[in-house]
């Protein structure tokens, strides 16, 4: 999956895609991960560029980028905006050169939205907040502009549009119980899509399980006759947004709690002896200092 940007007229910026996938990781909340350009052309000299898809995180941000390339001595831009369909109904956002925004349809935008950049210059990107799920969709660009020629009013809409993807990072639990001499390990994931899950052993090899899944939830369920030993088990879960992963360490697993628990006696034992002490040394000190009292009279 390419991860560099699109260009239109701009020159390709020398970043690696290692260096892109690092910062990916580092933020995952806003970082928007951006596959091939699409192109769409009147003629050789008006071009309209987008993103074919664009994945963001719920409540997460995306840029949502168009870029109209023209002859600016031939042409000028009157305004740029989307428009999104959806079974409730449609909406437009638009902004026009002088920087008015506009909204229009039959259903509402989010009043999370904002458009960035320069119209006169034909680059601008939709910026959306907060994402939600029911932001999901396709979002057409459109731009209007103004020939200088013949002083007509013509217009381009990128159809299907840039198809935003909003989901859930998974989020993983990782359980570990002794049942009749049977040892049962269970992962458990949310996420948007379902992740697909993997469980594996200390050798990173895949085990066969039992698989539940509802809408919520995934559920993989494997038995063991013993855990091997100081082995590192590792569950697995992964969809188009991230991955995630929990560890469980058999034979080292159990000891810490035990010694925890044992430290924890020990103390409060301790404490309960010094106490003790402490209190029959003040109260054979006070019997001494009334002793005394007693002789002088």
């Amino acid at each position: 999956m390419p991860l560099s940007l699109y260009y239109c007229l701009s020159p390709q910026i020398p970043i690696p895609p290692w260096q892109l996938l690092y910062w990916a990781a580092l933020l995952p909340s806003i970082f928007a991960q951006y596959q091939a350009k699409h192109c769409k052309s009147a003629s050789t000299n008006y071009t309209v560029c987008t993103f074919k898809e664009v994945l963001g995180i719920v409540h997460g941000q995306v840029n949502l980028a168009c870029n109209f390339t023209f002859p600016q001595k031939n042409a000028e831009i009157l305004n740029i905006g989307w428009i999104k369909k959806n079974l409730a109904g449609s909406y437009s956002i638009h902004k026009w050169k002088n920087g008015t925004v506009i909204s229009t349809g039959t259903t509402k935008p989010p009043k999370q939205l904002d458009i960035l950049g320069d119209v006169s210059a034909g680059r601008v990107s939709l910026k959306i907040l907060n994402l939600r799920l029911s932001d999901n969709g396709h979002y057409m660009c459109e731009v209007q502009f103004k020939i200088m020629s013949n002083n007509k009013n013509d217009g381009f809409l990128m159809y299907p549009g840039t198809k935003l993807v909003v989901g859930v990072q998974p989020k993983l639990i990782f359980l570990k119980q002794s049942i009749n001499g049977t040892i049962e390990l269970t992962c458990k994931a949310t996420g948007f899509p379902l992740p697909n899950l993997d469980l594996l052993d200390p050798n990173s090899t895949k085990l066969k399980g039992m698989m539940k899944n509802n809408s919520t939830e995934v559920q993989l369920q494997i038995k063991l006759p013993e855990l091997a030993i100081d082995g590192k088990y590792t569950c697995l879960g992964r969809n188009i947004h991230g991955e995630a992963r929990v560890e469980i360490l058999s034979g080292l697993h159990d000891e810490p709690r035990f010694l925890i628990v044992a430290l924890a006696i020990g103390t409060s034992f301790l404490v309960l002896v010094l106490v003790t002490a402490l209190t029959a040394l003040i109260y054979w000190k006070r019997r001494k200092t009334v002793g005394n009292g007693k002789g002088i009279y």
